[in-house]
């Protein structure tokens, strides 16, 4: 492998990782011992939050709409939380819309292009560059939200909403990746959480339950689909010694041999060691909700669900074992304007609305329900968070948490699926399997950075 064409891991903190993703009480610690400034820690306290719209004034009623996917712990506490700003903004009405996440994008996209549907958007940071290129979004203003307020007081990653010079979005929380751990079955197995991946297998294998056949309990779920794609991409491989993407996010080096390495290990839970099955209880997140799983990846979110949904299930959180480095993946949904409300009343009620879902007290609320961790830098350092037994884990992720840069979020995920299911399904071998996905990949980045680099 020439190593001109990737760049290897140093296992210690890196300068890159710890400014661009690092914050909280951990990533405060981290930077600090390695003598590097904490931007959190020299930031205005976030709890001021820092904006002001105070200027924007509203020349009669108005009505907007809020969209976002349908999340039960999100989608109940806007029903909330509407009220609250309702009352303190007189003559804004604000109505939340709800679609499946499978049919979001698409009622999206049909809705803005016919000039209907939300005036603010709830999306994934990384559908942002494609919205801004179809022209279906608004920049926030500079004035509301000024740019440096925006990176010393929300988390470096939060600089995903920005495309060229213009920010077009705000979250109210962001989230890693961790290992949801069942108690019961491991103690039943006499096992403790892994915190590498030799233990990882181990636990899988201790833990797993057969009725012949059939399985009654998996040892790790098995989710290529829902974040198994970023466990294998932004974690397995640079757990394994590797950068997934140039630091340019111009080149991809998944069929390294530590990706391919990554891949195979990943693999080897459904191949070889026999303690997973796809689509067992429809997905690993209610395997696990269930009880039928031992190990489960997931977001932090997910907690926020799992209060409500099981709230007798006994669970714990480790972060993410590693390998010879440690390595997550980090991601937020965010708050965005549309061209429906790109001037006029509903462009200030739209305004008013993203600076009261970016505020402190929502973060407050917004965190005990979903599971999410709050974006303001600061916020996430008090002791309510960092003494949680369930979110400490996810802010001590933050230091080696990486945001995928993303042209089309869809499309790579589908990637990843695809060489897994060669894999899995046909017995292509992972090499060969990785490298289809890779120039896939490569050639969207290939395709994007042209454009962008014709101006």
């Amino acid at each position: 492998m020439s190593m001109s064409r990737s760049r290897k891991i140093d296992p210690s903190v890196n300068r890159r990782t710890a400014l661009k993703y690092g914050a909280g009480a951990a990533g405060a610690a981290a930077l600090a011992g390695h003598g590097w400034p904490a931007a959190a820690q020299d930031a205005t306290p976030a709890t001021s939050a820092g904006f002001v719209l105070s200027g924007m004034e509203l020349s009669g009623d108005v009505e907007i709409e809020y969209w976002q996917y349908e999340f039960a712990s999100k989608t109940t506490l806007v029903e909330e939380l509407i009220p609250q700003f309702e009352e303190a903004n007189p003559g804004i009405t604000v109505t939340q819309v709800n679609f499946p996440y499978d049919d979001f994008r698409q009622q999206v996209a049909a809705a803005v292009q016919a000039g209907e549907g939300p005036d603010v958007l709830n999306v994934f940071y990384g559908w942002i560059p494609a919205y801004v290129q179809q022209q279906f979004l608004q920049p926030l203003s500079q004035d509301a939200f000024p740019h440096d307020l925006i990176e010393s007081e929300y988390f470096p990653m939060v600089q995903a909403a920005r495309v060229g010079e213009e920010y077009y979005a705000l979250p109210t929380a962001v989230r890693t990746l961790g290992l949801f751990v069942n108690n019961d079955l491991l103690e039943a197995a006499g096992v403790e959480p892994p915190t590498n991946w030799e233990e990882t297998v181990e636990v899988a294998m201790a833990t797993t339950q057969r009725d012949g056949d059939n399985f009654e309990v998996v040892g790790m779920t098995w989710d290529i689909g829902g974040q198994g794609h970023h466990w294998w991409r932004e974690c397995l491989i640079r757990q394994n010694g590797l950068d997934p993407y140039s630091e340019d996010n111009r080149e991809v080096f998944w069929s390294d041999p530590e990706g391919v390495e990554a891949f195979e290990w990943l693999a080897a839970f459904l191949l070889e060691h026999e303690v997973t099955q796809s689509g067992f209880q429809n997905d690993g997140a209610t395997a696990f909700q269930n009880g039928a799983a031992a190990l489960h990846v997931d977001g932090s979110y997910r907690v926020g669900a799992y209060t409500t949904n099981a709230p007798d299930l006994n669970y714990s959180i480790v972060p993410l074992p590693g390998n010879v480095n440690q390595g997550s993946f980090a991601s937020f949904w965010a708050n965005t304007i549309t061209r429906n409300a790109a001037e006029g009343d509903k462009n200030i009620a739209a305004h008013k609305f993203i600076n009261f879902l970016s505020s402190p007290d929502v973060m407050r609320q917004w965190t005990p329900a979903t599971g999410e961790l709050p974006a303001l830098s600061a916020l996430a350092e008090e002791e309510q968070f960092t003494s949680d037994e369930k979110l400490a884990p996810f802010i001590e992720s933050l230091p080696f948490s990486y945001a995928t840069f993303l042209v089309d979020e869809a499309a790579l995920r589908q990637d990843v699926i695809d060489a897994f299911d060669q894999v899995i399904l046909t017995g292509v071998d992972a090499a060969t399997a990785v490298a289809e996905a890779e120039a896939s990949t490569q050639e969207r980045l290939d395709e994007y950075w042209a454009a962008i680099d014709e101006g």
